[in-house]
């Protein structure tokens, strides 16, 4: 059976800045359209996450309520709107005019496939759905203590509002990705990202995907500083740390926090312009 020909298509990540003084955003969705062959309709579809806690997280005034209905709206709006919809200054338009001012687009990317359909759910799964509990109890509790310990410590050193939380490499190498990078700023254009990562046990195939991902970031981008955060107690392995050194991936205890921190007021006095 021959296999079905490639379409191009084009897809935007749908967002949501409930704070546009804070400039956070969270990913809430993702809309894909692919034209139509001459006389045939085109497909637009849009996938919408129902969970918007993280909105809520990110701006207790936000209101979910003011994307109700959001996804069969969109939806109807790009069908009828193809093939004009790719347009940047479009999308902007219906940001502004046809929902909360809390939503934004991304520019469009494109992407080949043969079946728009079943792409749009990937995109979605990579970009936009509540990520999977991989982690097991004991691994994720130890990360999320670093994390406590992180946001304490830089929150009483004043950095906590810079730092960008789950950071999607994805979005950076123009591609899905499902790692996160824990935290990330981005001080006169060059990307620092920080990861919480216990080490000791089973990690190494966590330290094994840290490297990987900072190592591809680091290609596309040209520049990419990282620092991983472990507890001071048990040491780590000497393998794990001879990878960490081999993708410059900085190591550092939880002792080292405030320094870091002293590190990114620092980084950011230095991009102001004079």
């Amino acid at each position: 059976m021959p296999e079905a020909p490639l379409q191009a298509c084009e897809y935007v990540l749908i967002r949501v800045a409930p704070d546009p003084i804070r400039h956070e955003h969270v990913n809430v969705g993702v809309a894909l359209f692919a034209a139509g062959a001459a006389g045939a309709a085109g497909f637009a579809g849009v996938r919408i996450n129902p969970d918007l806690r993280r909105a809520r997280q990110l701006s207790p005034l936000f209101d979910p309520a003011d994307l109700a209905g959001l996804e069969a709206e969109l939806s109807a709006r790009l069908r009828t709107a193809a093939p004009r919809w790719d347009s940047r200054d479009y999308l902007l338009q219906l940001a502004q005019e046809s929902f909360s001012h809390s939503l934004q687009f991304t520019a469009p990317r494109a992407v080949l496939t043969a079946d728009p359909a079943a792409e749009l759910d990937r995109l979605y799964q990579a970009y936009a759905a509540p990520p999977p509990a991989l982690e097991r109890p004991l691994e994720a509790g130890a990360r999320r203590r670093v994390l406590n310990h992180l946001q304490r410590v830089f929150t009483e050193e004043g950095v906590w509002h810079r730092l960008e939380r789950n950071a999607r490499p994805g979005e950076w190498l123009g591609e899905p990705d499902r790692f996160r990078f824990d935290l990330a700023y981005d001080p006169g254009g060059k990307r620092h990202v920080i990861q919480a990562l216990p080490l000791g046990g089973d990690s190494e195939g966590a330290v094994k995907e840290l490297c990987f991902t900072v190592e591809r970031v680091r290609a596309r981008l040209g520049f990419l500083a990282a620092a991983a955060f472990t507890p001071p107690l048990p040491p780590p392995p000497g393998y794990h740390r001879g990878l960490l050194e081999y993708s410059a991936i900085r190591l550092l205890t939880l002792d080292q926090a405030a320094a870091e921190a002293a590190r990114i007021r620092a980084a950011f006095a230095g991009a102001q312009p004079s």
